[in-house]
């Protein structure tokens, strides 16, 4: 009898383990049967988990109950609404299960269900794959009184504070423990799971846009590209190229343009002027995909009002409440530029600067300037029938100023033959540029009868009004054109140098360029000893490579009352040479400087030549030190 005994036994013995085998075969591990070990503190509490894997995310909280599908178009709300979830909350959830870690434990039966928030009714989580096997599985409570200290990547910054809440996994075998686990979401949570719902009534991926168009009360334009390498092009009304920053703006304004709220259709009384042709609509286009996303904007309850409702095609059972006037921090209506003088391009001019061959300068009152160069000859001006090398600031400054000048306003498109208005009739200023294809633009500039500057191409019907400050960067004038060297002055021909400043009696300076030696002489009295050679040697130097700021007219009248009464002067006298080499004869040449308070310039003139200049201060100042030591 023990015999049969011990053998049942033994059978029922032998079948529990077969069935544990079995069972842990299916499962993975017995967990689910005999209960998981707690998580180890600091360890995460799913490690497992894959988001990747996460098809369905569903959502409980007390009597709503919220279920989110991830579609080829991202994650959309099934329930409570049918409509799109915002992708941020989608990646916080799916975060949360994937990095939350145990900072304390306790267990279960330990714990006030109440007092951690984890009564039933509170939020849970269930987190599925295509199989709609549970991934995850969990229950939040409120936040934990522990704090968690995660390493900021930086080994100089203190660790970061991450709060914590309480967790209680809902999956077989894993009831018995309450973690305090990283991170808090609970103000995801509030109102019904509202919060989840996405707020930016266009979703799009930039790259992919082949059109916009845009439709206010001033009109109706369309942007388009040929392709996600292109450039943004106005194609109508207008054929226009567009600003590149100001298209970027629109672009960045459209992806973060959000609803203060939102509600269901059915929740919301829309006026009788819906449909109106009058709303305002932003509509999108995708290469490869047929039709269009359309936001439809409708007008405004009064003049003062600060919001607007709108609708948007693929989310029809939506309203969404739109900030209209511009605020801080957020995107408004307002911030969006969408009319064709928002986007079209305001420079005046888009030369490839490198192409250019020659740039003519024509005015009612002075000469013709032609400046041209063939690579790699230096850039020259003729004026008049004579050619010199080109002042390279002047022409930096004229290619500065029509690449960067910025239209104020555009006052046609449809420029009438009478162009008076304007002072186009008679233009003040006409830039010609041509480029080394033989390419020719033409730009003239008129002055109304207000002072206000004008500008029109000659192959365009625009007319554009710009500050009068454009003319001042443009050079008209033959002294203008002057190349910046002042004189040919090389040390090794010098023998004397005279310097005179102010009151004080002149330095007498001889030089030997073979044994780079100086000798002074101030009032009969030799103050060589008293001489520093390298204050000698800079300003010879400064004076070999002096070049003037701007060149002026010789009957300015500023320069010649300034240079009346000079503040320092050099008289040079300098070995000639003849063809050979040898030295011919010398030759005497007066530098004079002087800084005009009244204009705050420092005017110059050289004693060989009739047109005085401007110099910079900082050359001023190197040419003021005293040669000898105090």
């Amino acid at each position: 009898m023990r015999s049969l005994v011990f053998t049942l036994l033994l059978l029922a013995t032998t079948a529990l383990l077969g069935a544990l085998a079995v069972w842990q075969m299916r499962e993975g591990s017995l967990d689910r049967l005999l209960g998981a070990p707690p998580v180890e503190l600091g360890e995460r509490i799913y490690p497992d988990f894959q988001p990747e894997n996460v098809v369905r995310i569903s959502l409980r909280s007390g009597e709503t109950d919220a279920v989110f599908v991830k579609t080829p178009r991202g994650w959309v709300a099934t329930a409570p609404w049918e409509d799109h979830m915002d992708y941020r909350a989608a990646l916080a959830i799916l975060s949360l299960a994937n990095t939350t870690v145990a900072v304390d434990r306790v267990e279960r039966d330990k714990l006030d269900p109440a007092a951690a928030g984890l009564a039933v009714g509170n939020t849970e989580i269930n987190y599925q794959d295509a199989s709609g096997e549970t991934l995850a599985y969990f229950r939040l409570g409120r936040r934990a009184p522990w704090l968690h200290l995660a390493e900021s990547g930086n080994p100089q910054s203190a660790p970061e504070t991450i709060p914590t809440t309480y967790l209680l996994p809902l999956e077989s075998g894993r009831k018995s423990h309450v973690y305090a686990a990283t991170g808090d979401l609970s103000p995801l949570f509030k109102d019904g799971f509202r919060r989840l719902r996405e707020h930016r009534p266009l979703q799009f991926n930039p790259l992919a846009l082949a059109k916009i168009r845009l439709r206010t009360p001033e009109g109706e334009l369309t942007l388009g590209r040929s392709n996600p390498s292109a450039p943004w092009r106005i194609t109508k009304p207008l054929d226009l190229a567009t600003d590149p920053a100001t298209v970027k703006s629109l672009l960045e304004g459209l992806f973060q343009l959000q609803a203060t709220t939102i509600a269901d259709r059915s929740d919301v009384t829309l006026p009788s002027t819906a449909a109106s042709p009058l709303n305002s609509q932003i509509a999108l286009s995708h290469f490869g995909v047929e039709g269009e996303t359309v936001l439809e904007i409708l007008p405004a309850a009064t003049p003062e009002a600060r919001e607007a409702l709108a609708t948007v095609s693929d989310r029809p059972q939506t309203i969404f409440t739109l900030p209209l006037k511009a605020e801080a921090e957020i995107v408004s209506l307002a911030d969006l530029p969408l009319t064709v003088n928002d986007l079209r391009d305001p420079t005046l001019t888009n030369l490839n600067i490198a192409s250019i061959r020659g740039i003519a300068i024509e005015t009612a009152t002075t000469p013709t300037i032609l400046i041209s160069r063939e690579p790699p000859a230096p850039w020259t001006s003729t004026i008049a029938g004579k050619q010199q090398t080109a002042n390279e600031q002047r022409l930096f400054d004229l290619l500065m100023a029509v690449t960067g000048t910025r239209a104020l306003s555009f006052e046609t498109d449809a420029a009438p033959e009478d162009l008076s208005p304007w002072g186009l009739n008679r233009p003040i200023l006409t830039l010609v540029f041509l480029a080394e294809n033989n390419q020719a633009l033409s730009i003239s500039f008129g002055m109304d009868k207000r002072g206000g500057l004008f500008a029109k191409r000659k192959t365009s019907p625009t007319i554009m009004r710009i500050d009068r400050s454009f003319l001042d960067k443009i050079a008209v004038n033959a002294h203008d054109w002057r190349h910046a060297r002042l004189w040919s002055f090389y040390k090794v021909d010098l023998t004397s140098l005279v310097r005179t400043q102010g009151e004080l009696p002149p330095l007498e300076l001889s030089y030997n360029d073979l044994a780079e030696s100086w000798k002074a002489v101030c009032s009969g009295k030799d103050v060589t000893a008293d001489l520093d050679p390298a204050r000698a040697n800079y300003i010879l130097i400064t004076l070999e490579n002096l070049t003037v700021a701007r060149w002026l007219a010789p009957t300015d009248e500023a320069a010649a009352k300034a240079l009346s009464k000079p503040t320092l002067t050099f008289t040079a006298t300098e070995n000639t040479v003849d063809d050979l080499g040898d030295i011919s004869g010398a030759k005497t040449r007066t530098l004079t400087l002087t800084p005009d308070p009244a204009t705050n310039l420092i005017y110059g003139k050289l004693s060989s030549d009739p047109s005085p200049f401007t110099l910079d201060a900082e050359t001023f100042l190197k040419l003021s030190i005293p040669p000898l030591d105090e």
